[in-house]
């Protein structure tokens, strides 16, 4: 079966991992994939998808926005699709009663992370729930976001279950070398390692890491924790470290899939704190590497990390003591430690197997092609499927101009706007010129009131000056 996948980006992410893996596991059992990436972008992670299928489109390279649906609906024609899913894609979203109505007989699936409430009242699930009568079926990584979904009006017997997963034999401790990996990065043959691997951003709460591993320390415990990632938190890190002279607290910076799976190995503790999580994938990743989590108790990860094998937080006023507690907890008691490991390890090659998820999403897809054909499900109106056009156009053009705007400093189309409008321009990119290093950490601030206020005056700015 010829199968599409619509997604953002191409790129390193957790969403984006899963896809990466999705497109293995989908194609390893006989299927045909086309992939659509809908953002402009560098798309980084480019060559390890075109492994596995040269059928990939960046949307935004080779057609202008006002083609971007008539091109989808072209491409699952020309392709003769057996089904789509979309992943994380608004303009796939967008587009979907458009594709429905050109595309009648083709189902359409779509996978789902995490909640998130601070955007669209809930992210891609509730953007997923008002597109329901275009979709054959929901595909969701924890019985928590379905139960999220259900209770938001969602019909049971189109939201199904898929945990992301991860494959066991990639990511095994047995093949790592612990002592060499250790002997490399200069760290004591007996002193326990905690790691931290995640974007340097808010949701991911590095600030309360740092303030963890500093009653840590306080508290006499012996340990080296690893801070492995990039972000606009960095800065603010590296400073505290020094001020607080937090000697066995390394930031590593951004590092590579391969390095993370040998830092695990060389770890005995993985630290993620995090506002809010659908179920991040370096926990299956530490638990995988037989590393114990000591995590937060949000979205669906207590589905993954039970007791036995690791600890979960949950959040309350005085979070930041019971990690200490934990994390405390685990440094002083070595056989305990190895013991939650090794059973975090046999919970994923018991239940978290890549293979396991590459052959569920494989049942649920032909099931979606059988359910389809048998519904018989209603096809949208013209009317509908024009405006969903017109709503899948508008999100490109916007998602060109930002770029434009906010990455790149402009573009040769410029001297085709106003006077006005290049006036406005120019004010705009001055005042980025100065402000961008603030405007970078206000941007990753994920719940802040003030980041959604200035992300829609800037939106709004950049419908004016590039209005088409």
């Amino acid at each position: 079966m010829r199968i599409l996948l619509i997604v953002p980006f191409l790129k390193m992410g957790g969403a984006d991992r899963f896809n990466l893996d999705l497109a293995r596991m989908l194609t390893g059992r006989g299927h045909t994939l086309s992939i659509v990436a809908t953002l402009p972008g560098t798309h980084e992670w480019h060559p390890q998808f075109a492994v596995i299928t040269p059928d990939i489109t960046l949307l935004s390279h080779i057609a202008r926005p006002e083609r971007h649906p008539a091109f989808l609906r072209d491409l699952i024609r020309s392709r003769s699709t057996g089904a789509v899913i979309v992943s994380n894609s608004q303009l796939g979203y967008a587009a979907l009663p458009y594709l429905r109505a050109h595309c009648p007989d083709v189902p359409f699936l779509d996978f789902l992370h995490m909640e998130e409430e601070h955007w669209h009242n809930g992210g891609y699930p509730q953007i997923s729930l008002e597109q329901a009568r275009n979709l054959d079926l929901t595909i969701v990584s924890s019985q928590h976001l379905r139960a999220w979904m259900l209770a938001r009006g969602g019909d049971p017997a189109r939201i199904a279950v898929c945990y992301t997963s991860i494959d066991q034999d990639a990511w095994n401790p047995s093949c790592a070398g612990r002592d060499a990996i250790r002997q490399a990065l200069d760290l004591p043959h007996n002193e326990p390692v905690i790691l931290f691997a995640a974007r340097l951003v808010p949701q991911k709460r590095p600030r309360m890491v740092l303030d963890v591993l500093q009653r840590c320390s306080n508290a006499g415990a012996r340990f080296t924790a690893l801070i492995a990632g990039d972000g606009p938190e960095r800065g603010w890190l590296e400073r505290m470290i020094r001020r607080r002279r937090l000697a066995q607290v390394r930031i590593l910076g951004a590092v590579s899939n391969d390095r993370v799976r040998e830092l695990l190995a060389a770890s005995d503790i993985f630290f993620l704190p995090s506002a809010h999580e659908g179920i991040a994938l370096t926990l299956y990743e530490a638990m995988a590497m037989g590393v114990v989590p000591v995590a937060a108790d949000v979205g669906g990860q207590r589905e993954l990390v039970t007791p036995d094998c690791g600890i979960l937080i949950p959040p309350s006023g005085d979070e930041t003591t019971a990690y200490v507690t934990a994390i405390i907890g685990l440094l002083t008691d070595p056989v305990r430690r190895a013991a939650m490991g090794g059973r975090a390890r046999q919970r994923i090659v018991d239940h978290f197997r890549l293979d396991l998820m590459g052959d569920r999403m494989d049942a649920f897809i032909r099931h979606a092609v059988e359910h389809s054909v048998r519904a018989g499900r209603a096809t949208p109106a013209p009317e509908e499927a024009e405006r969903s056009a017109i709503e899948a156009i508008q999100l490109a053009r916007l998602a060109r101009n930002v770029a434009r705007l906010w990455e790149t400093g402009g573009y040769a189309g410029d001297v085709d706007l106003s006077p006005a409008r290049r006036a406005a321009l120019w004010i705009v990119r001055s005042a980025r010129k100065h402000l961008r290093p603030w405007y970078r950490r206000l941007a990753a601030r994920d719940d802040s009131w003030l980041r959604r206020g200035v992300l829609t005056v800037r939106d709004r700015v950049v419908r004016w000056v590039y209005r088409e």
